[in-house]
C-alpha cells in the first residue's frame, strides 16, 4: 500500500474519531461556566430586541415581576437544540401550571419565520419564543446553544446549563417556586412563596449572532 493512501486512511480514522467524541466533548463543556452564559446571580436583561413573538405576545419585565422563568436560546440548524425540546416540552407541562413562566428565543430571523414555525409545531412547544432575537441572545451572553437560564423571584439566574450534570433542572424549578419573593413583589401563579432551606449538549453559536 502505498505512503500516499495510507496517509488518507488516517485521516478518515481521525476525522471518524473526531465524530464519534464530540457529543461527549460538548457535554464536558456543558459544565464550564465560562460557557454558560449569563451567570449565577446576574440579573435577567429585558427581552425586547427582537422582530417579533410566536405563541403569543413576548412577556414585559412587569410581567415577569416575582415570577419563577426559565429561558431557552436555541438556533434551527443546531441538533442539539433539536434533540433537548423534548425534555423541555415536559418540563413545561410539569411547570407552567405551578407558575413558571417559559421564554424562547431564537437567532433565526424573519426570512426564516416559516421553519422556526415548523420546529415549534414538530416539537408541540406552546410557549412565547421571539424570533430574530440575535441581540436579545448577546444581551444573556450567549455563546453555545441550546442556552438555558432559570430565572428565581429575584430576577437573577439561579441556574444555567453550567449546573446541568449536578442540580438536574427539575429541583431547580422547584427550589426556585418554593423561594420567598422580595418584599416588593407579588408570588408567582397558584403556588404561594413560602420559606425554604438554603438547599447535555450544546453546540457553538458560530455566525448565529
Amino acid at each position: 500500500m502505498s505512503k500516499t493512501a495510507l496517509q488518507t486512511i488516517g485521516l478518515l480514522i481521525g476525522l471518524a474519531l473526531i465524530v464519534a467524541v464530540a457529543p461527549l466533548l460538548w457535554k464536558v463543556g456543558a459544565l464550564d461556566q465560562s460557557r454558560a452564559g449569563l451567570q449565577l446571580g446576574e440579573a435577567i436583561p429585558p427581552i425586547t430586541e427582537v422582530e417579533g413573538w410566536l405563541n403569543g405576545d413576548g412577556p414585559t419585565s412587569a410581567d415577569l415581576e416575582g415570577k419563577v422563568v426559565f429561558v431557552n436560546g436555541w438556533f434551527l440548524n443546531c441538533p442539539y437544540c433539536h434533540e433537548g425540546m423534548p425534555e423541555l416540552v415536559k418540563l413545561y407541562d410539569e411547570f407552567h401550571s405551578k407558575g413558571v413562566v417559559f421564554v424562547g428565543m431564537t437567532s433565526d430571523d424573519s426570512e426564516s419565520v416559516k421553519n422556526v414555525e415548523k420546529f415549534l409545531d414538530k416539537y408541540k412547544v406552546e410557549w412565547p419564543n421571539a424570533y430574530g432575537a440575535a441581540n436579545a441572545l448577546m444581551a444573556f451572553k450567549a455563546d453555545y446553544f441550546p442556552g438555558y437560564w432559570l430565572i428565581g423571584r429575584d430576577g437573577k439566574v439561579v441556574w444555567n446549563k453550567a449546573l446541568q450534570g449536578r442540580v438536574p433542572i427539575q429541583t431547580a424549578i422547584e427550589q426556585a417556586l418554593a423561594a420567598k419573593a422580595p418584599a416588593n413583589q407579588t408570588p408567582t401563579g397558584d403556588q404561594p412563596a413560602t420559606p425554604t432551606s438554603p438547599a447535555a449538549d450544546e453546540q457553538p453559536a458560530t455566525a448565529q449572532l
